[in-house]
Order: C-alpha cells, then structure tokens, then sequence
C-alpha cells in the first residue's frame, strides 16, 4: 500500500522504502522464495532506476539470502562476493542498519544450514552493530527466535551454560511479545521452548504443538526447521520417527522454495 500511494503521489523515497519493508516482511512470513525473489528483482531495477541506492542495499541484501537458500552451491560463488562487497561498503560507510542487516540474515541463514559457530558470529557482529542504533531490530520475533536456537545448539556444542543463560533470555523476550499479543510469535515461542526442554518426555509434544501453530499461522519456514528439530531430538533418543520429520521437514523446505536447503537436509541425515 505504501508503495502504490508513494508512487502515485511522486513520494518516491517513501515507496521505494516500503517496496523494500515489504519484501523483507514477506521473508519473514515465509512466503515462496522464488516467488519474493521475482519481486525483489523488479523493485531493485526500479531503485536503481530512481537512483534510491538506501532501500536498493537493503533489498539486495534480502535477495542474497534467499539465493543462499534456493540455489545449489555452484551458483553461491558470485553471492558471495556481492555479498561481501555489499557489506564492506556497508562499514566503510559507517552504515550500521545496512550491516546490521547482513550480519541479522547470514546468521539465519548459517543456522538454517547447521553452521552454527559462524551464525553465533553473526549474532555477535550485529549486536555490535545495534549499539550504535537508536532502535534494534525486531523483524516480528524472528530476530529472537533465530538468537534463540543459535545459543541452544552452542549450548549442545559447547556445554557452556552462558549460551544456555543467552537462549533463556531470548525466550523471554519472545515470551514477552506473546503477551503483548503478537500472535505470530506464539510457534516461536513453543519451538524455543522444546529446545530448551530437559524432560525428554514432554519435549515431542512441544514441538508438535510447535509445527501445528506454525502451519496455522502460515509460517511454512518455522515449521520446516521445527519439524527438522523434532527430528533431530528423535534421532538423538534412538526413536525411528525421525525418519518421518525429517521427511516433513523436506518438504515444507522444497514448499518454501528452498531447495538448497532442502538437498542439504537429505545428504546430512544419518540413515
């Protein structure tokens, strides 16, 4: 809506920044990849156009990420470079909100491929980053959920109880938007909360409660990776049902779009 009204009133600044919250909003919500990385391809040509380079940056940012997530390895290479002249320019700039940003989604994006040193790295660097911004960054939860699960599985890692302390602490905070009625952070919630569960007896339920919101909710990307963290504490108790979450867990991957991802599930599952 922003957009449309920008455009139509000549306030270009304003709609070539809402083109850019909107597709960052619909990675959040876990729309189709493909589908947003169409989207995001024309509003950078209209950036570029409109020589609005602020909202361009943030955007190809998304854009990098989600090619991450869709295309095979062999297409990463030039991501990657892009990616990291993107980032560069970002600090030689002193732009704090355009890194921020970088580091916010490669951390998402380590975690999701099990790289969970280099995603705890992320998570470091953008905090940094936020120290110089009067205002973090929220992304409707997301930011705590995916903080969350990269201090659990250092806390597997490492048996380091200050990672255990940093993932309480983000389930707080997810707690606390629950509460204040941000209904989409409900599943968030129950998927941290599983994690951090000790009494295996209770932990499945957790996470199927967990799937079910997600799916309800209509977040197709957080009930693939808790459908994969289900799997995973399966196959940690010996349970043969792993087999099935993983399966489910494929699938709302390749629903995503992700197909990257959902290649890389099937070559590291052990059976």
């Amino acid at each position: 809506h922003g957009y449309q009204v920008g455009m139509q009133t000549g306030d270009i600044e304003n709609a070539m920044f809402s083109a850019h919250v909107y597709v960052i909003e619909s990675f959040i919500y876990g729309r189709s990849l493909p589908e947003i990385e169409r989207e995001a391809d024309s509003f950078i040509k209209q950036m570029v156009e409109y020589k609005q380079m602020a909202p361009k940056d943030l955007t190809l940012a998304v854009r990098h990420a989600i090619l991450s997530l869709k295309n095979d390895p062999s297409l990463m290479v030039c991501k990657n470079v892009q990616q990291k002249d993107l980032l560069e320019r970002a600090i030689e700039n002193n732009n704090v909100v355009l890194a921020s940003y970088i580091y916010s989604l490669s951390g998402i994006e380590a975690y999701i491929f099990g790289k969970y040193e280099s995603a705890a790295s992320m998570v470091q660097k953008r905090k940094e980053m936020e120290e110089h911004m009067s205002r973090k960054m929220f992304q409707n939860g997301m930011t705590a959920l995916f903080d969350g699960l990269i201090f659990v599985a250092m806390a597997y890692k490492t048996n380091d109880i200050k990672w255990s302390v940093k993932a309480l602490n983000a389930a707080s905070k997810l707690e606390q938007y629950v509460k204040d009625g941000i209904d989409i952070c409900e599943h968030k919630l129950l998927l941290l909360e599983a994690e951090l569960e000790k009494n295996s007896g209770n932990a499945l339920s957790m996470y199927d409660r967990a799937i079910t919101v997600a799916e309800k909710n209509e977040f197709v990307h957080e009930q693939a990776i808790a459908s994969e963290r289900a799997a995973d504490f399966l196959l940690r108790n010996g349970d043969v049902r792993a087999a099935q979450y993983y399966g489910k867990a494929h699938n709302l991957y390749l629903q995503w779009g992700a197909q990257r991802k959902a290649d890389h599930l099937i070559k590291n599952i052990p059976f």
